[in-house]
């Protein structure tokens, strides 16, 4: 007993320590490098005392239950059920396929590739007439953007390529990549051709504005779905703007936020 529970607390000492040295270069050293600037944002997140704040700018678009988001239970495939960070969690990409497989999009707009791992999903429950584009910003322009990228989405965009998730698979050929930045980024021909859209580029408040305006063009006949990415705790922009779009704009009045997820929705009842 007195020998486990004194490599207990040797245990604890070694680990309090290699957490306190770890604090110490984060703080000093490694909020050089965005991912720590990133770790530095959830620590205060965790810490923050105006959580009740937050949770109340998180309720002002009405929820949804995800029981209500689809009428049945629908059969999808998910190639790549693991998820990383980066990444929309497992839950989300079940919705955004069943989603894919119930309206059965014509055209569906990614604004934000990353790895493609969302794209290859979409990809593998579409039909084989849907086309998909995949937008992203290459790492070339990751300084000479148009707008204000928020400094945690700056390790998604610093990488070699965008879609390796979906390159080399059998779905491929459905998935045209795009580079650009999306608020330069020519959309127009596009514009009244898309059915379904999926928002997760920068995170910063300009930006999910400027996205949601151009998504809106995309949309044919103003009608199909829009869903963003983010409308979570670590996503200050992404809750301020799309607040913002609800409260203040007719045609983003039927937002919704999917229960369990951190998806908000435009077209879904």
């Amino acid at each position: 007993m007195k020998t486990t529970l004194a490599s207990r607390i040797i245990s604890f000492v070694l680990r309090y320590l290699y957490a306190a040295l770890s604090c110490v270069y984060v703080f000093v050293v490694g909020f050089l490098f965005s991912k720590n600037r990133i770790l530095i944002t959830k620590i205060c997140t965790h810490f923050w005392h105006d959580n009740r704040s937050l949770e109340k700018r998180l309720s002002v678009i009405p929820k949804l239950e995800l029981a209500k988001v689809l009428p049945e239970k629908i059969s999808v495939q998910i190639p790549e059920p693991t998820s990383v960070d980066g990444e929309i969690s497992f839950l989300e990409t079940i919705v955004i396929s069943e989603l894919i497989k119930w309206y059965n999009p014509k055209n569906i707009f990614e604004i934000g590739t990353f790895n493609g791992r969302t794209t290859l999903s979409m990809a593998a429950n579409c039909t084989e007439e849907t086309k998909i584009y995949t937008l992203d910003l290459p790492k070339a322009k990751l300084n000479s953007t148009k707008l204000h990228i928020d400094s945690a989405d700056k390790i998604y965009i610093d990488k070699e390529n965008s879609g390796t998730k979906y390159l080399g698979t059998t779905y491929e050929d459905k998935i045209s990549q795009l580079y650009g930045d999306s608020a330069t980024f020519d959309f127009s021909p596009f514009y009244n051709k898309v059915d379904f859209i999926f928002i997760d580029g920068s995170h910063s408040y300009e930006y999910v504005l400027s996205d949601s305006e151009q998504a809106l063009k995309l949309l044919r006949n103003k009608q199909g779905i829009i869903i963003w990415h983010d409308y979570a705790l670590h996503g200050y922009g992404v809750i301020k703007a799309l607040n913002e779009l609800y409260l203040e704009s007719k045609d983003f009045k039927d937002l919704k936020h999917i229960c369990g997820t951190t998806f908000v929705c435009l077209g879904i009842d």
